[in-house]
Protein backbone atom coordinates (compact mmCIF):
# COMPACT_ATOMS: atom_id res chain seq x y z
CA UNK A 1 0.00 0.00 0.00
CA UNK A 2 1.17 3.53 -0.75
CA UNK A 3 2.80 4.96 2.39
CA UNK A 4 0.87 8.25 2.35
CA UNK A 5 -2.44 6.50 1.75
CA UNK A 6 -1.66 3.97 4.46
CA UNK A 7 -0.99 6.81 6.90
CA UNK A 8 -4.22 8.54 5.93
CA UNK A 9 -6.21 5.37 6.61
CA UNK A 10 -4.44 4.61 9.90
CA UNK A 11 -4.96 8.17 11.07
CA UNK A 12 -8.63 7.99 10.10
CA UNK A 13 -9.08 4.74 12.03
CA UNK A 14 -7.41 6.32 15.06
CA UNK A 15 -9.74 9.30 14.74
CA UNK A 16 -12.77 7.02 14.59
CA UNK A 17 -11.63 5.25 17.74
CA UNK A 18 -11.17 8.58 19.48
CA UNK A 19 -14.68 9.64 18.51
CA UNK A 20 -15.99 6.41 19.98
CA UNK A 21 -14.18 6.97 23.29
CA UNK A 22 -15.59 10.48 23.57
CA UNK A 23 -19.01 9.93 22.04
CA UNK A 24 -20.98 11.27 25.00
CA UNK A 25 -18.98 14.51 25.24
CA UNK A 26 -19.18 15.04 21.48
CA UNK A 27 -22.92 14.43 21.40
CA UNK A 28 -23.40 16.95 24.19
CA UNK A 29 -21.64 19.54 22.04
CA UNK A 30 -23.85 18.77 19.05
CA UNK A 31 -21.40 16.66 17.04
CA UNK A 32 -23.21 15.46 13.87
CA UNK A 33 -23.44 11.67 13.93
CA UNK A 34 -23.31 11.63 10.13
CA UNK A 35 -19.73 12.91 10.29
CA UNK A 36 -18.57 9.69 11.90
CA UNK A 37 -20.62 7.65 9.44
CA UNK A 38 -18.99 9.45 6.54
CA UNK A 39 -15.56 8.94 8.10
CA UNK A 40 -16.13 5.19 8.27
CA UNK A 41 -17.44 5.09 4.71
CA UNK A 42 -14.51 7.12 3.39
CA UNK A 43 -12.06 4.72 5.03
CA UNK A 44 -13.76 1.80 3.26
CA UNK A 45 -13.85 3.61 -0.09
CA UNK A 46 -10.18 4.62 0.03
CA UNK A 47 -9.12 1.13 1.02
CA UNK A 48 -11.07 -0.32 -1.90
CA UNK A 49 -9.68 2.23 -4.35
CA UNK A 50 -6.12 1.56 -3.18
CA UNK A 51 -6.61 -2.19 -3.58
CA UNK A 52 -8.07 -1.66 -7.05
CA UNK A 53 -5.11 0.51 -8.04
CA UNK A 54 -2.66 -2.10 -6.78
CA UNK A 55 -4.44 -4.72 -8.86
CA UNK A 56 -4.32 -2.56 -11.99
CA UNK A 57 -0.64 -1.81 -11.42
CA UNK A 58 0.11 -5.53 -11.07
CA UNK A 59 -1.82 -6.25 -14.28
CA UNK A 60 0.22 -3.63 -16.14
CA UNK A 61 3.42 -5.05 -14.72
CA UNK A 62 2.51 -8.55 -15.90
CA UNK A 63 1.51 -7.34 -19.37
CA UNK A 64 4.74 -5.35 -19.68
CA UNK A 65 6.75 -8.44 -18.78
CA UNK A 66 4.79 -10.45 -21.36
CA UNK A 67 5.33 -7.78 -23.99
CA UNK A 68 9.06 -7.79 -23.33
CA UNK A 69 9.10 -11.54 -23.97
CA UNK A 70 7.28 -11.08 -27.28
CA UNK A 71 9.66 -8.29 -28.29
CA UNK A 72 12.70 -10.41 -27.47
CA UNK A 73 11.26 -13.38 -29.34
CA UNK A 74 10.47 -11.22 -32.39
CA UNK A 75 13.96 -9.74 -32.39
CA UNK A 76 15.33 -13.25 -32.16
CA UNK A 77 13.33 -14.33 -35.22
CA UNK A 78 14.60 -11.37 -37.25
CA UNK A 79 18.13 -12.23 -36.16
CA UNK A 80 17.66 -15.88 -37.20
CA UNK A 81 16.50 -14.77 -40.63
CA UNK A 82 19.57 -12.61 -41.07
CA UNK A 83 21.88 -15.37 -39.91
CA UNK A 84 20.22 -17.88 -42.23
CA UNK A 85 20.56 -15.44 -45.12
CA UNK A 86 24.22 -14.92 -44.24
CA UNK A 87 24.72 -18.67 -44.52
CA UNK A 88 22.61 -19.19 -47.65
CA UNK A 89 23.88 -16.21 -49.64
CA UNK A 90 27.56 -15.96 -48.80
CA UNK A 91 29.17 -13.47 -51.19
CA UNK A 92 25.83 -12.34 -52.69
CA UNK A 93 25.84 -8.74 -51.53
CA UNK A 94 22.67 -7.85 -53.44
CA UNK A 95 20.50 -10.46 -51.71
CA UNK A 96 22.19 -9.96 -48.33
CA UNK A 97 21.32 -6.28 -48.54
CA UNK A 98 17.65 -7.24 -48.93
CA UNK A 99 17.90 -8.97 -45.55
CA UNK A 100 19.66 -5.94 -44.04
CA UNK A 101 22.84 -7.98 -43.69
CA UNK A 102 26.17 -6.17 -43.92
CA UNK A 103 24.70 -2.67 -43.77
CA UNK A 104 25.03 -2.26 -40.00
CA UNK A 105 21.27 -1.94 -39.46
CA UNK A 106 20.24 -2.90 -35.94
CA UNK A 107 17.11 -4.90 -35.29
CA UNK A 108 14.71 -2.43 -33.64
CA UNK A 109 13.14 -2.95 -30.22
CA UNK A 110 10.41 -0.31 -30.40
CA UNK A 111 7.08 -2.03 -31.02
CA UNK A 112 6.09 -0.21 -34.22
CA UNK A 113 9.56 -0.41 -35.78
CA UNK A 114 9.95 -4.08 -34.87
CA UNK A 115 6.49 -4.88 -36.25
CA UNK A 116 7.42 -3.12 -39.51
CA UNK A 117 10.69 -5.09 -39.66
CA UNK A 118 8.84 -8.39 -39.27
CA UNK A 119 6.22 -7.40 -41.83
CA UNK A 120 9.01 -6.53 -44.26
CA UNK A 121 10.73 -9.87 -43.74
CA UNK A 122 7.64 -12.11 -44.04
CA UNK A 123 7.20 -11.96 -47.85
CA UNK A 124 10.96 -12.04 -48.35
CA UNK A 125 11.27 -15.18 -46.23
CA UNK A 126 8.33 -16.77 -48.04
CA UNK A 127 9.96 -16.07 -51.41
CA UNK A 128 13.37 -17.44 -50.41
CA UNK A 129 12.30 -20.02 -47.86
CA UNK A 130 13.98 -22.97 -49.56
CA UNK A 131 17.37 -21.27 -49.45
CA UNK A 132 16.87 -19.99 -45.90
CA UNK A 133 15.96 -23.47 -44.64
CA UNK A 134 19.28 -24.65 -46.05
CA UNK A 135 20.88 -21.82 -44.10
CA UNK A 136 19.53 -23.11 -40.79
CA UNK A 137 16.12 -21.46 -40.53
CA UNK A 138 13.38 -23.80 -39.29
CA UNK A 139 9.78 -24.16 -40.45
CA UNK A 140 8.71 -23.22 -36.94
CA UNK A 141 10.69 -19.97 -37.29
CA UNK A 142 8.88 -19.13 -40.51
CA UNK A 143 5.52 -19.75 -38.85
CA UNK A 144 6.47 -17.72 -35.77
CA UNK A 145 7.67 -14.83 -37.94
CA UNK A 146 4.31 -14.76 -39.68
CA UNK A 147 2.57 -14.51 -36.30
CA UNK A 148 4.93 -11.93 -34.80
CA UNK A 149 3.29 -8.70 -36.10
CA UNK A 150 -0.13 -9.65 -34.70
CA UNK A 151 1.40 -10.62 -31.37
CA UNK A 152 3.26 -7.31 -31.16
CA UNK A 153 0.12 -5.33 -32.00
CA UNK A 154 -2.00 -7.25 -29.48
CA UNK A 155 0.55 -6.95 -26.68
CA UNK A 156 0.94 -3.22 -27.31
CA UNK A 157 -2.82 -2.62 -27.23
CA UNK A 158 -3.24 -4.68 -24.06
CA UNK A 159 -0.47 -2.77 -22.35
CA UNK A 160 -1.81 0.63 -23.43
CA UNK A 161 -5.31 -0.32 -22.23
CA UNK A 162 -3.82 -1.46 -18.92
CA UNK A 163 -2.01 1.88 -18.58
CA UNK A 164 -5.30 3.72 -19.04
CA UNK A 165 -6.96 1.51 -16.43
CA UNK A 166 -4.09 2.12 -14.02
CA UNK A 167 -4.22 5.86 -14.62
CA UNK A 168 -7.98 5.96 -14.06
CA UNK A 169 -7.61 3.95 -10.87
CA UNK A 170 -4.93 6.39 -9.73
CA UNK A 171 -7.25 9.36 -10.25
CA UNK A 172 -10.04 7.62 -8.32
CA UNK A 173 -7.67 6.67 -5.50
CA UNK A 174 -6.39 10.24 -5.22
CA UNK A 175 -9.94 11.59 -5.10
CA UNK A 176 -10.86 9.12 -2.34
CA UNK A 177 -7.70 10.09 -0.48
CA UNK A 178 -8.68 13.77 -0.62
CA UNK A 179 -12.23 13.05 0.52
CA UNK A 180 -11.01 11.14 3.57
CA UNK A 181 -8.68 14.01 4.47
CA UNK A 182 -11.57 16.44 4.04
CA UNK A 183 -13.88 14.67 6.50
CA UNK A 184 -11.02 14.27 8.99
CA UNK A 185 -10.36 18.00 8.83
CA UNK A 186 -14.07 18.74 9.24
CA UNK A 187 -14.25 16.59 12.39
CA UNK A 188 -11.09 18.00 13.93
CA UNK A 189 -12.17 21.58 13.27
CA UNK A 190 -15.44 20.84 15.08
CA UNK A 191 -13.49 19.54 18.07
CA UNK A 192 -11.16 22.54 18.06
CA UNK A 193 -14.14 24.86 18.08
CA UNK A 194 -16.38 23.00 20.52
CA UNK A 195 -13.60 22.17 22.99
CA UNK A 196 -11.43 25.26 22.67
CA UNK A 197 -9.20 25.48 25.74
CA UNK A 198 -9.82 21.86 26.73
CA UNK A 199 -6.30 20.54 26.16
CA UNK A 200 -7.14 17.07 27.50
CA UNK A 201 -9.73 16.69 24.76
CA UNK A 202 -7.84 18.41 21.97
CA UNK A 203 -4.71 16.29 22.35
CA UNK A 204 -6.73 13.12 21.76
CA UNK A 205 -7.80 14.33 18.32
CA UNK A 206 -4.33 15.20 17.09
CA UNK A 207 -3.16 13.25 14.03
CA UNK A 208 -1.07 10.16 14.75
CA UNK A 209 2.72 10.60 14.29
CA UNK A 210 3.81 9.97 10.72
CA UNK A 211 6.11 7.03 10.18
CA UNK A 212 4.94 5.09 13.21
CA UNK A 213 1.46 4.01 12.29
CA UNK A 214 0.22 4.45 15.82
CA UNK A 215 0.53 6.41 19.04
CA UNK A 216 3.63 8.00 20.50
CA UNK A 217 6.13 5.79 22.30
CA UNK A 218 7.32 6.66 25.78
CA UNK A 219 10.91 6.37 27.01
CA UNK A 220 10.55 2.63 27.64
CA UNK A 221 9.60 2.02 24.01
CA UNK A 222 6.01 1.00 24.74
CA UNK A 223 2.90 2.74 23.53
CA UNK A 224 0.96 4.44 26.34
CA UNK A 225 -2.75 3.70 26.66
CA UNK A 226 -5.19 6.19 25.15
CA UNK A 227 -6.31 9.12 27.24
CA UNK A 228 -9.58 8.54 29.08
CA UNK A 229 -12.77 10.10 27.72
CA UNK A 230 -13.43 13.66 28.75
CA UNK A 231 -16.97 14.24 29.96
Amino acid sequence: MNAAVNYNIQDANALDETIGRNEAALTEKGFPAENRTELKNRIIILTEKENTLNGKAKKLEDLTAGQNVIITESQGLASKVRNAASSAYVGNARVLKQFNVGINKRIPRAINSLRAECEYLIPLVTEKKADLLKGGLQEADVTALGEAPAKLITSDKQQEDAKKERNQATVEREEADKELKRIKTKIRKFVQTAFAGNKAMLVQFEPIPKGRGGGKDDASGTTPPPAPPVQ
